[in-house]
């Protein structure tokens, strides 16, 4: 009895000293370039299914998916979020039925807000959905940052965010529906870990969180098998996981998931999961305790910052390595180690800074393809030839900057975009270089959204990806700022803007989409409020990255426009008059530069109007390319000097010597 209350104080004054440091957080992300967006608040909009569209909550983002859709209720819900940084950010969300018990003792208490309307608008009493949210941060001490809706019965939902175990349809028919949320900062220990096998991926135990990820994915005779963990305040945590194969020791002082997680497969191996929980943990304990747990597809993999692997393939044959199926590792993390701190963005004592733009790469987790490359003369080994030609260049070049412009992962053949995100920047972060990405047409394809890869790449270290404002159209619109040195008291000098192009129009992806009018609106207003500056120019001058060109890439028939590189495929933009991005650079006035993806083929600058376009050249193995047609793969590098006053930028191929070609200098 004595060592469960003296566990109990020592999480109780780590958890008093942490909710001193959040709101310390908070204070700091206010004076802070690189900002962290926190949910503050949430906010129903109920309509008319009938209505073309339902009224947005100014000032709010709206999760696009009806929470009614499929049903046969005659109104339609979406659910709006906020993201205000001067207010308290919401630490957790429930979701309660207007028939549970516990409905009157959330309305009963203050800690919990309810929200006003009901999320199944139209049903009958007892089908109504009720949703709380609280800012009481000794109910939950981690802000969110992220709440997502998936369709269907088993959404794959990426391992930084929490289930809500209610079906929003339930009840009312149409597809499934569920909610999901991240959260930020360090979490309680996870307490205990068990596993069940099913016939379907619709697996789940009450009370449990699931372990995302089938361990016998890809496996065509057996169960489906998924790890489910707990988290209770006041138990003693769970301090180690190993994976144990059928003739090994079993580890003295361990708990035994009893399912084999090669349950009634045809392999040898009987693999089972054990953990050591401490009844009496010391504070070294309640330092290193398990966090997290995750599940990995692919070879090779990434181990992830702060993560342990443990190299068993869970779906392995006697001696742990691949067998069939997919390749599939098991990674904890352990304690809450801190990101590498990165100093802010600065020219160097002779007023330079150097970027370099990989575009197109399109990573998979597997060892991924070699297209239209030559029939000889030429070895490759499909993302592993990708890397090696990133090493080369951050090697060569030394850049301060990394700006991956989309369609960074392919769009097929990915079966974890979590593991492909880790694949294609580790070189970078390797290196300790500060990086930033923008989203192309492809990335979000696959196994997650946009919003849940925008989350993994904060957590990365050196990343400055930013999600940016809730209220503005797209996930990772944002600014950096280069200042006249690397110190917080440096002054801002020059100016990289992120801007989110988009996928595609509609579902039939037949037509690109395009940068809408409120990024616009939000750029004009974070260009208009950067003031003059001792080095003489009214604003600082400023680049912009996107993945998806706009209609001005375009040569005018007979222009004067001079043009340097090559264009060997048609721009594949979005349609003329699609949006008025061209003119909104302009009006803003600091924007000289832009650089795009997409038209892998294409590589030239075009002097439009005194701002030069340019496309990056595609760099990717695994995505098409003219390397078979004698025009080899390439990047893009921006060495922006003189204090931010001029551009110097050039290209270099994939071949034996990096050759550098189509230098020019653009003055600002």
């Amino acid at each position: 009895m004595r060592s469960k209350t003296k566990s109990t104080t020592i999480f109780s004054r780590r958890r008093d000293d942490y909710l001193l440091s959040l709101r310390l957080l908070l204070l700091l992300s206010l004076l802070s370039t690189t900002v962290t967006c926190y949910v503050t608040d949430l906010k129903l909009a109920i309509c008319d299914n009938k209505q073309f569209a339902c009224p947005h909550n100014p000032g709010y983002q709206r999760i696009p998916i009806d929470l009614n859709v499929g049903t046969s209720l005659p109104k339609s819900v979406y659910l709006d979020l906020k993201d205000d940084p001067t207010s308290d950010p919401i630490t957790d969300i429930k979701i309660v039925k207007q028939s549970d018990e516990q409905q009157a003792l959330f309305d009963n208490t203050k800690s919990w807000t309810r929200l006003d309307g009901n999320l199944n608008e139209g049903g009958t009493d007892d089908t109504n959905l009720t949703l709380y949210y609280t800012k009481d941060l000794e109910i939950s001490k981690n802000p969110i940052t992220s709440i997502i809706v998936k369709t269907g019965s088993h959404p794959v939902v990426s391992p930084d965010y929490v289930r809500i175990p209610i079906n929003l349809n339930q009840g009312v028919g149409g597809e499934s529906i569920y909610m999901f949320h991240s959260q930020a900062g360090s979490k309680d220990p996870i307490t205990a870990i068990t596993a069940k096998g099913c016939l379907t991926d619709d697996c789940y135990i009450d009370g449990w969180n699931r372990v995302e990820k089938d361990v016998n994915e890809g496996v065509i005779i057996g169960t489906r098998v998924y790890l489910f963990y707990q988290r209770i305040r006041g138990q003693p945590p769970v301090t180690d996981v190993v994976v144990i194969l059928n003739d090994q020791s079993t580890p003295e002082g361990y708990h035994k998931v009893d399912v084999d997680l090669n349950q009634l497969t045809i392999r040898g191996a009987s693999i089972h999961l054990w953990y050591q929980v401490k009844e009496n943990p010391t504070n070294e304990d309640l330092e290193n305790f398990i966090q997290e747990l995750a599940i990995e597809y692919g070879h090779p993999s990434i181990t992830p910052f702060g993560w342990t692997r443990i190299p068993v393939d869970l779906n392995s044959d006697k001696d742990g390595k691949s067998d069939f199926g997919e390749p599939t590792f098991l990674f904890y993390r352990r304690g809450y180690p801190e990101l590498p701190s990165i100093p802010p963005l600065g020219f160097n004592d002779k007023g330079s800074f150097k970027i370099l733009q990989l575009a197109d790469l399109h990573f998979t987790n597997k060892e991924g393809k070699c297209r239209d490359i030559p029939t000889s003369n030429m070895e490759c080994h499909g993302d592993n030839t990708t890397i090696e030609q990133i090493v080369r260049l951050l090697d060569l070049e030394k850049p301060d900057l990394v700006v991956f412009s989309g369609d960074n992962i392919n769009g097929e053949d990915v079966s974890d975009a979590r593991a492909a995100t880790f694949k294609f920047a580790d070189p970078v972060i390797q290196r300790k270089i500060p990086w930033a990405a923008v989203f192309g047409n492809h990335d979000d394809e696959n196994d997650l959204s946009r919003e849940e890869l925008l989350t993994t790449m904060s957590q990365m270290p050196y990343s400055l990806t930013q999600r940016g404002p809730l209220h503005v159209s797209g996930v990772g619109n944002y600014l950096l700022k280069i200042l006249s040195n690397s110190t917080q008291e440096g002054e801002h000098l020059f100016t990289i803007y992120f801007l989110d192009s988009g996928a595609y129009t509609n579902d039939t992806k037949k037509e690109y989409d395009f940068i809408k009018q409120d990024q616009l609106d939000w750029l004009q207003t974070m260009s208009t409020s950067f003031s003059n500056n001792k080095y003489g120019t009214q604003k600082p001058n400023a680049m912009a990255f996107f993945h998806i060109p706009i209609w001005e890439y375009h040569e005018e028939q007979g222009g004067p426009n001079p043009r340097l590189g090559d264009k060997r495929e048609s721009i594949s933009s979005p349609k003329e008059g699609a949006a008025k991005v061209f003119e909104s650079f302009k009006a803003a006035g600091d924007i000289k530069v832009t650089g795009c993806g997409h038209d892998h083929v294409n590589d030239y600058c075009l002097d439009r109007d005194g701002i030069f376009l340019c496309y990056g050249g595609g760099l990717g193995l695994n995505g098409y390319g003219a390397s078979h047609l004698g025009w080899p793969r390439r990047a893009r590098i921006w060495e922006v000097s003189d204090w931010g006053e001029t551009i110097q930028t050039w290209k270099r191929l994939h071949d034996d010597s990096l050759t550098m070609i189509d230098f020019q200098t653009i003055y600002l």
